[in-house]
């Protein structure tokens, strides 16, 4: 489903907004070209390979790129100051070069969670990729700071899988011959992220113009991390379970232009 609501261009503005929902299920997201043997780490992905061939369907679940909302915005505002405007529109030459010809835009996109995969230390099925974990009790997926280290875990439901994943532990079991178990049944950081500018432009003579810019990219500075290949430890029975270790998002930058048009 998508939806867009749009302001066209009217006093200076312009703005669009948009939603998707969306759901992708398939049995395993990697490209035919990929290389289906686990590559030497546990990550939320190493263990998407079929893990029955006499029963594939076993593997079904959200893809890898499953994003289920999606939401996005995009505006232009021409200020209405100086001359000629709403406001000071009677400002001489000198003001108007000064307060006038200022606009501001921005881009901003929020998106639900990204689906991962808890990987088990056994091979019931499938002898180059381990078995999918499967839950056996609820616990909560949060993100969480830990001496500065980000988790989507907290240490005591980590402590509790790892110490009970090859006893039948009260959170997590392993998955039994023939089983695949669960695929992408959980979500990780979505993506969040507002970019801005602000630009001022003066009329030089009939054919050159001179534009100032201010652009900040995330501007709220907000932290996202990813759940890709590499990205979460998702290995059970291993120390760097629920431990994040590539951002998704980019920190605040800022830059500054001059551009002279003629």
């Amino acid at each position: 489903m998508q939806f867009t609501l749009r302001h066209p261009a009217s006093h200076g503005l312009t703005v669009d907004l948009g939603y998707t929902f969306s759901k992708s299920l398939d049995l395993g997201s990697e490209a035919e070209r990929a290389n289906q043997i686990n590559p030497g780490g546990d990550d939320a992905y190493t263990n998407t390979a079929i893990q029955n061939t006499w029963n594939p369907k076993l593997n079904k679940g959200p893809s890898d790129f499953d994003t289920h909302s999606l939401f996005t915005a995009d505006w232009v505002y021409a200020l209405p100051i100086g001359r000629g405007k709403a406001i000071l529109g009677g400002s001489n030459a000198l003001a108007d070069a000064i307060v006038g010809g200022w606009q501001w835009a921005g881009l901003a996109r929020w998106t639900s969670g990204l689906p991962f995969t808890l990987e088990s230390p056994a091979f019931p099925t499938n002898y180059n990729n381990p078995g999918m974990a499967i839950q056996t009790a609820p616990f909560r997926i949060k993100k969480q700071f830990v001496g500065g280290i980000p988790h989507v875990l907290d240490s005591a439901t980590a402590t509790s899988i790892n110490n009970g994943i090859y006893f039948g532990g009260p959170l997590i079991r392993l998955p039994y011959a023939g089983e695949a178990g669960q695929r992408n049944n959980y979500r990780g950081d979505g993506y969040f992220d507002i970019d801005s500018s602000l630009t001022k432009t003066w009329n030089l003579a009939e054919r050159a113009k001179l534009k100032i810019a201010a652009e900040a990219y995330n501007i709220t500075n907000s932290d996202r991390f990813d759940v890709s290949p590499n990205g979460l430890g998702a290995g059970t029975a291993n120390s760097n379970l629920g431990i994040y270790g590539v951002p998704l998002s980019t920190y605040r930058r800022m830059q500054f232009g001059l551009r002279l048009d003629f």
